[in-house]
């Protein structure tokens, strides 16, 4: 899994996915670049479904910033 298609399945929410593979985390960030919402620890994309990926996102969404 890329974050190409994580971006894809999650652009309904505005947002994209951040981060760096191996670094243990990725998080979420607006349109004007700040994160959104709380980092989801997992060591590579392909730790999660799509489907993960895409309620972390439409959560972070509702919470709002972090």
């Amino acid at each position: 899994m890329t974050k190409r298609e994580i971006n894809r399945a999650i652009t309904h929410t505005g947002l994209t996915i951040q981060g760096n593979r191996g670094a243990g985390y990725f998080y979420f960030i607006d349109e004007i670049g700040d994160q959104i919402g709380d980092s989801i620890m997992v060591y590579a994309l392909k730790h999660q479904p799509l489907h993960r990926w895409v309620e972390d996102a439409e959560l972070a969404k509702s919470q709002g910033r972090s």
